[in-house]
């Protein structure tokens, strides 16, 4: 009965950590805090293409966005939120998580991009994971005064380096993906214009690019379009912008608050569409049959599922 207790206990406090519940939103940035301050995340899937060793994978994907207390010091979330503390403030997080078939195995991989919403969704942090069946690696981008800091561990040999990126800091492309949207205002913010960019994780990790800031372009259509994706019609703006190693991709952003991400294609074949979207706790979602709830986001249950 104890061992139970306590399993029940442990539950119970993974459960609390992992919530996303913004105790103390900050008085201003409206509408940002009316809309993300409910204690839920924002979940979407996605049909996913992606290249990969010279042809192109299918898969999925889930951009998952999410507010939660950070502490600048310790770059980690905080156990217990302390809205005098200085060292502490609500960031918005971005997971996104893409899960794609080579031949006899797959790929799992990881991007989670932590901005400062109160400084103009400034990035904090990024770090990725990718997993496969050679092997995996690590990597952490801290920006920090003066510049920014990118730590790579990685199972392959001559991969583990430390690089330190001068100030100003490059903006990683990985951001792009909640930079677009402008959560700030009702009405989509169109900014565009030259930006110095850090490729994303992802790319760099596929291609073996080392992580050289680059000069691009951010480019905004015209007028909005229709766009029809498995999750029905949108009408959206699409950003552009340049890439490392030559090409573009285009964000398809929603018109209407809160301006999601309805998909984005790419000059050598990588492209998403959105599948479903829900607001939902997920970290409360974990009983057994809840899985059931994937449903919402297009996705399904596993096929492992009972």
């Amino acid at each position: 009965m104890a061992r139970r207790g306590t399993r029940a206990h442990l539950g119970r406090t993974l459960t609390a950590l992992c919530a996303a519940t913004l105790l103390a939103a900050p008085a201003a940035a409206a509408p940002f805090w009316d809309h993300w301050s409910d204690g839920r995340a924002e979940l979407s899937g996605y049909d996913l293409v992606q290249p990969r060793y010279g042809e192109l994978r299918h898969g999925r994907a889930v951009l998952v966005y999410v507010t939660e207390p950070w502490s600048r010091s310790r770059r980690v979330k905080v156990d217990r939120h302390d809205p005098k503390d200085p060292d502490q403030f609500t960031a918005l997080k971005l997971n996104a998580v893409r899960k794609f078939q080579t031949g006899i195995y797959d790929y799992s991989v990881m991007t989670s991009v932590f901005v400062d919403p109160a400084a103009d969704f400034a990035p904090v942090q990024v770090t990725f994971s990718g997993q496969e069946w050679c092997g995996h690696v690590f990597e952490t981008l801290s920006y920090e005064k003066g510049g920014a800091a990118l730590r790579t561990l990685s199972y392959f040999e001559g991969e583990t380096t430390q690089v330190t990126l001068p100030d100003p800091a490059p903006l990683t492309e990985d951001a792009l993906f909640i930079t677009a949207r402008g959560l700030a205002a009702e009405a989509l913010s169109r900014t565009g214009g030259a930006v110095t960019l850090l490729g994303s994780a992802l790319d760099r990790r596929l291609h073996h690019r080392p992580a050289q800031p680059f000069p691009s372009t951010l480019r905004w259509s015209d007028a909005p379009a229709t766009r029809t994706v498995p999750a029905g019609t949108f009408e959206t703006h699409t950003m552009t912008y340049d890439r490392q190693g030559g090409g573009s991709c285009g964000l398809h952003i929603e018109v209407p608050y809160p301006h999601r991400v309805i998909g984005w294609d790419c000059d050598d074949g990588e492209k998403a569409a959105l599948r479903g979207s829900a607001r939902l706790p997920y970290w409360q979602l974990h009983g057994e049959g809840q899985e059931k709830l994937l449903e919402k986001l297009g996705l399904g249950a596993p096929k492992w599922s009972p």
